[in-house]
């Protein structure tokens, strides 16, 4: 169920613009947008660098009680900061998702032929290797603030 809601959300960010661009500007704009649409490595990187943070604060936060109040708001602030951080790398993640699977599907219709079939099923494994880190990342992120982040809020 949540690779179905991932892969929507995937198509409805990325493959609508991707469609409406090739529709209108054919293969130039469609590569003009696709390139705009991708998100540069180092901010991959930090945005994944987010997460990792997140879980491990947010795991802290779990297991360890803290017994000063100003340290326990300083430790729930971070927490908050990091999920919205982690949050953004799952936005990267959908938008990566939809591009590849979008431009397979463009390529699928429009444009087959024979001789690019191994490159664009490599574009479309990219796209749902993407789409099923997007399920794992939105399944730790509900995990980590269902069951870490929750048991201290009334602190």
């Amino acid at each position: 169920m949540k690779l179905k809601k991932e892969f929507w959300i995937s198509i409805l960010l990325a493959a609508f613009p991707a469609f409406l661009a090739y529709a209108s500007g054919g293969v130039e704009l469609l590569t003009e947008l696709t390139k705009s649409m991708m998100t540069h490595k180092w901010i991959m990187i930090y945005s994944m660098v987010g997460f990792g943070l997140f879980i491990v604060v947010s795991y802290l936060e779990w297991r360890f009680l803290f017994h000063s109040d100003a340290l326990r708001k300083f430790h729930r602030f971070v927490s908050e900061v990091l999920y919205e951080m982690a949050s953004s790398f799952l936005g990267i993640l959908r938008i990566t998702a939809g591009i590849f699977i979008s431009v397979f599907m463009l390529w699928l219709i429009f444009d087959y032929s024979r001789e690019m079939l191994l490159s664009f099923t490599g574009i479309l494994l990219f796209g749902v290797i993407a789409l099923v880190e997007a399920c794992w990342i939105r399944a730790t992120l509900e995990y980590a603030q269902r069951t870490w982040m929750m048991k201290n809020s009334n602190q």
